[in-house]
Formats: C-alpha cells, sequence, structure tokens
C-alpha cells in the first residue's frame, strides 16, 4: 500500500487494478489532465505526475459523471478496508499477530 493516502494519490496515481479500471470507465474525466501510464492492453491506466493544481481542478468540475467518480472510487476502498478487517479478524481468531 502507498504511504501516502491522499486524494492525489487516490484519484490519479494510485496504480491498484480497481482504481485503473476505474478511471477507464470515466476516462472523459480525465481528458483534460496528461501524463497518462497505460498498464498492457487493457486501457487501464493511472498517472506518475500530477499537481495539487491538477487535483484541484478534478474536485471543482462537480459534474454527475465525476461525482459518481468519487462515489465510485470511495466504495472501491471500503470493499478494500472491509477485506482488510475480516483477514485481521481471521488471524485474531487463529491466535496469529494480525498484522
Amino acid at each position: 500500500m502507498h504511504v501516502v493516502q491522499d486524494e492525489k494519490h487516490v484519484l490519479f496515481l494510485c496504480p491498484c487494478m480497481e482504481m485503473c479500471y476505474l478511471r477507464r470507465r470515466f476516462e472523459e474525466q480525465f481528458a483534460d489532465f496528461a501524463g497518462k501510464t497505460y498498464i498492457g492492453d487493457t486501457g487501464t491506466f493511472y498517472f506518475d505526475n500530477i499537481g495539487a493544481e491538477d487535483v484541484k481542478l478534478f474536485l471543482l468540475k462537480q459534474t454527475y459523471k465525476s461525482l459518481l467518480f468519487i462515489f465510485e472510487t470511495m466504495d472501491v476502498f471500503c470493499r478494500a478496508g472491509n477485506v482488510q478487517q475480516a483477514q485481521q479478524s481471521t488471524r485474531l481468531a487463529e491466535g496469529l499477530n494480525p498484522l
């Protein structure tokens, strides 16, 4: 997991497949930004360099599609958190160190 989990990382830099696929689904929301790194021939992508001003511009869009992207992004990270919690609970039940 990436050390810094801020808006910049989550919206643009996170290379996890779930986020890359989500960016592909909402590709028109990222049309104004340069520096895409494509993953193979899947059409999925992340950005390798993005500035704070780009993040601000993205968040200020506030269109239906951009808000839906943010909503679905939150779902991705909530599901990831639930999986980690379940794995930690299983390790505790088995008497193992959860970390």
